[in-house]
């Protein structure tokens, strides 16, 4: 509307000039008070005829596995069973110099110097703790399957409680090792790791299945 008429005063003033009855020039006179009436009328004209954008954002997932592999990979942490890094991480810290073995489960339950007996309960107690734990998360991600198709962070926690548990397994190695180191009669490492072996092995299959099966990640479009 308000170019409409601007461009009727301009023919008005031109034809006039062309007359000889009034001049272009004049026009300033009488836009500038025009001009300034409109602004806000023009601007809110605007407003109404601007384009909606889309957004498109990936869905916040919510694994039901994500509490329960918190509390698994917590518990192994916390008894320096588990580190949850990647083994090149070990490696760099060697050729770094640094001693690995400086927070190792063995060195923290005193496997190197405690009585045999009472370590070996305590790496016995451990080893059902993180059997239990990782048995506990296959049982879960196996029911989830049947209910629904699982997402890439359902594989993703799984995967890291895997990890958890594969190093929580060479800790008690580890452990039993440096007990047979002192103890007069050997302990069989495969023997006592054997409910743990067996659970990894069910939680390696169950990983692949999560994966195997693996839905495409959900997307939302807001406007």
């Amino acid at each position: 509307m308000f170019v409409f008429w601007v461009r009727r005063i301009y023919t008005h003033f031109r034809s006039n000039e062309l007359s000889g009855l009034g001049s272009v020039s004049r026009l300033r006179f009488l836009l500038v008070p025009f001009a300034m009436a409109v602004p806000a009328t023009a601007c809110t004209t605007v407003a109404l005829y601007e384009p909606v954008s889309a957004d498109i954002s990936l869905i916040a997932d919510v694994s039901p596995l994500q509490g329960p592999s918190e509390e698994f990979c917590r518990q192994t942490r916390d008894k320096s069973l588990a580190t949850g890094e990647a083994s090149l991480a070990s490696i760099a810290d060697m050729l770094a110099g640094k001693d690995a073995t400086l927070g190792a489960y063995w060195r923290v339950i005193g496997a190197d110097k405690g009585a045999p007996a009472a370590v070996v309960t305590r790496i016995r107690n451990d080893m059902k703790a993180s059997a239990t734990g990782i048995d506990g998360l296959s049982r879960l991600a196996e029911n989830l399957m049947k209910d629904a198709e699982p997402t890439s962070t359902d594989v993703t926690e799984f995967e890291r409680a895997l990890i958890h548990a594969r190093q929580a397994r060479d800790s008690l190695s580890d452990a039993f090792v440096q007990v047979n180191k002192r103890s007069t009669s050997e302990y069989q490492i495969a023997l006592e790791l054997a409910p743990l072996d067996e659970a990894l092995g069910r939680a390696r299959r169950v990983a692949d299945q999560l994966a195997a099966t693996k839905a495409a990640d959900p997307v939302s479009i807001s406007r």
